[in-house]
């Protein structure tokens, strides 16, 4: 018997063994001569092609086959020996390739669910004693999570379900049968649960995937499994559900797909107890939190917090609900701030204020001569729930200036631990916001703008007073790159200033002549990607996404996107190496990369993206903050970051002045309070 015989009668032997990445093969390079016989080496197809190393065999098989025709079987004693040991990558002393999963897949969040072969990174070789021997096959096939992709944080699993679909870890059928078993949040109104009727293409179960998602509309709903929902219409035809209407990311699950899915016959899980759920601000925990605030502050209470339904309404329709403790906090904030408001009118001495402002929902904002105005604050959530929005949404300008200060501060050496101050690259942004306001129309008819802007950092203005203890900005020109985001916020009303090129003239007015070719093409490409990030309604402005985008870039431009994305990519690359290979670190455009590879590969991390982004200084690190924190608002930065950073009313009280006065709905439309901020506040001109 020669070679090719005994190799054909092992393939014929191991017809119909296994499947897929599971079935088995000859391997011919291992196939060699044994007394009375041919030794052949076989083992599955998955781990031969690298496909699939985790169903490998260990020790591979080693089939004899007899000269004498007779029956096939295993060398046993051959494979002991070839499982005591050897020296090459493909040898089969080692146990086994085992799986490194990507860190976003969770299975506690859905039991059961096996781990996808597109969410497994690599897989990594290691010997009978579980160590490794350094031997890596990477995974063609894995695909990036879904916060790497820039999907908004999951509220709830089966928001974490949908983010493996939408990142194709899991199939649309896969999605639908997991999700039955999950929880979801049923609306109701006047004691029925909501149903949309769609008629001849049936009816479907309203349902939201977490809190976050119900509009303010809905005051109670009830959790619930999606298939105890649909049990309860079984003998009505056509009924799906209708998931996260009035919401970014709305979809149907059709009742083709779920006869689809009940047609592969996979078995329910355990069906939980269904609960009723209701807004913070309606829950008992709030009620007796409310009654013990009244028995401290009387009535005063009530008169403070007259409008709270209102604002915590707009929070919800925001997407960023209160919970008990904000409700409490602010509630307090406000009728402290209400008592001082009050007892300054009246000329009586001013209540005392608690130790720690922040943990009692205060922050300090400014009268127009820089007087201290301790505010309640509004957590970054909401503004005034008369204004509708303008052409960005509140809770992103504000998260965009407040990133910007605490990057600002982590460049220039800050310690979170210790307190983290106002920079002087802050105040910068500040006063060129000021001066943007100071000297443009809130509303133009066309897109000139004056011949100069005012200087910000009037003297006598509140801006200055309020920022007179931060140091002096960075002296390189690299800081004239903040000018993109005072630029970026007078876009907020539509109409001629609603654009990239009205913005840019800002930028040239704010820079002077003195600014070079980098600072101009590094600040347009900000200003495109802050108006990208401001005005974005659904999901989270990923700054990668944005890049891979937009294509409107050459040059040292293009160039420098292109190698931000190239780096980011490499999902295994160490992030300090990769941070540090783009440029010197000190011209605009290497500055500018490096603030744009921080945020676009550790933009869902905050203090991933800023510790690293504080390794270029206070403009990489302030530029990274303020795409980081227009990605995901006030509420997803660190929140011990805010309450350790004193200055945090300042720029919140500047954020919203901004927003505000670039707003149609805003300043434009009060005539009087209008008169009073070109007298006193933001004064016309050279005032």
């Amino acid at each position: 018997m020669n070679e090719e015989e005994a190799v054909s009668r092992v393939e014929e032997w191991l017809a119909g063994r296994g499947e897929g990445t599971g079935a088995l093969r000859v391997r011919r390079e291992y196939v060699v001569r044994a007394t009375d016989g041919w030794n052949v080496t076989y083992n599955t197809v998955g781990w031969l092609d690298g496909t699939d190393p985790a169903a490998g065999l260990f020790p591979s098989p080693v089939a004899f086959v007899p000269d004498d025709g007779g029956e096939i079987r295993l060398d046993l004693e051959l494979m002991a020996v070839s499982a005591a040991g050897g020296d090459g990558e493909d040898d089969d002393a080692f146990t086994r390739w085992t799986e490194v999963v990507d860190p976003e897949f969770d299975p506690a969040v859905v039991p059961g669910l096996p781990v996808p072969k597109t969410a497994i990174v690599r897989w990594e070789q290691q010997t009978l004693y579980g160590e490794p021997t350094g031997a890596v096959r990477a995974n063609p096939e894995h695909r990036p999570g879904p916060r790497f992709s820039g999907r908004p944080k999951p509220e709830s699993a089966v928001e974490t379900l949908l983010g493996y679909l939408r990142v194709e870890w899991i199939t649309p059928e896969e999605f639908v049968h997991w999700m039955l078993d999950l929880d979801v949040l049923a609306p109701a109104k006047d004691g029925h649960l909501q149903v949309r009727d769609f008629g001849d293409a049936g009816a479907r179960f309203v349902v939201y995937t977490s809190e976050a998602q119900i509009p303010a509309e809905y005051t109670v709903w009830q959790r619930v499994q999606p298939r105890v929902l649909l049990r309860r219409a079984k003998d009505t035809p056509g009924v799906g559900l209708l998931v996260n209407p009035g919401r970014p990311e709305p979809f149907n699950v059709y009742p083709e797909t779920l006869r689809q899915v009940a047609d592969l016959g996979l078995p329910a899980k355990a069906e939980r107890p269904e609960s009723v759920g209701r807004p913070a601000y309606l829950s008992e925990e709030y009620a007796k939190a409310y009654e013990a605030l009244r028995e401290e502050y009387g009535q005063d209470l009530g008169e403070a917090t007259s409008n709270l339904r209102n604002l915590t309404d707009q929070a919800r329709d925001n997407g960023l609900p209160l919970s008990t403790d904000e409700l409490v906090r602010y509630a307090r904030a406000a009728t402290l701030s209400y008592r001082r408001s009050r007892a300054k009118y009246d000329g009586r001495p001013l209540p005392e204020l608690p130790g720690d402002l922040f943990a009692n929902g205060l922050v300090t904002h400014f009268y127009d001569d820089g007087e201290p105005r301790p505010s309640a604050w509004n957590f970054g959530k909401f503004y005034n729930p008369t204004i509708p929005v303008g052409s960005f949404a509140y809770p992103r300008l504000v998260g965009a200036y407040v990133g910007f200060a605490l990057g600002d501060a982590l460049g220039s050496g800050a310690d979170p631990a210790e307190g983290l101050p106002l920079g002087g690259l802050t105040r910068q942004l500040l006063f060129h916001t000021e001066s943007v306001i100071r000297g443009l129309d809130a509303t133009p008819e066309n897109t000139e703008i004056p011949a100069s802007l005012p200087a910000g950092g009037r003297p006598d203005g509140w801006v200055a007073k309020a920022t007179a203890a931060a140091g002096p900005a960075p002296a390189e020109f690299s800081a004239m790159l903040a000018t993109a985001l005072a630029a970026t916020v007078t876009g907020g009303v539509p109409g001629p200033a609603d654009d990239a090129f009205y913005a840019m003239k800002v930028v040239r007015e704010l820079v002077g002549s003195a600014a070079g070719h980098e600072v101009v093409h590094g600040a347009e490409l900000l200003v495109n990607l802050f108006r990208a990030q401001l005005a974005a309604r659904n999901g989270e402005p990923a700054v990668a996404n944005f890049l891979a985008g937009f294509d409107e870039y050459s040059g040292e431009v293009g160039e420098l996107v292109k190698t931000v994305l190239d780096l980011r990519n490499d999902v295994g690359g160490d992030d300090v190496e990769q941070f540090d290979s783009i440029g010197d670190g000190r011209t605009p455009l290497s500055v500018l990369g490096r603030a744009l590879f921080a945020a676009a590969k550790r933009g869902h991390d905050p203090e991933a993206a800023l510790t690293l982004a504080a390794r270029g200084g206070a403009v990489t690190g302030a530029l990274t903050g303020a795409m980081v924190g227009a990605r995901l608002t006030v509420p997803g930065l660190p929140q011990s970051w805010l309450a350790a950073y004193a200055d945090l009313g300042v720029v919140d009280n500047m954020a919203g002045d901004a927003y505000y006065y670039f707003n149609r709905f805003g300043l434009p439309r009060e005539p009087e309070e209008r008169r009073r901020w070109d007298a006193k506040r933001y004064p016309r001109g050279d005032q």
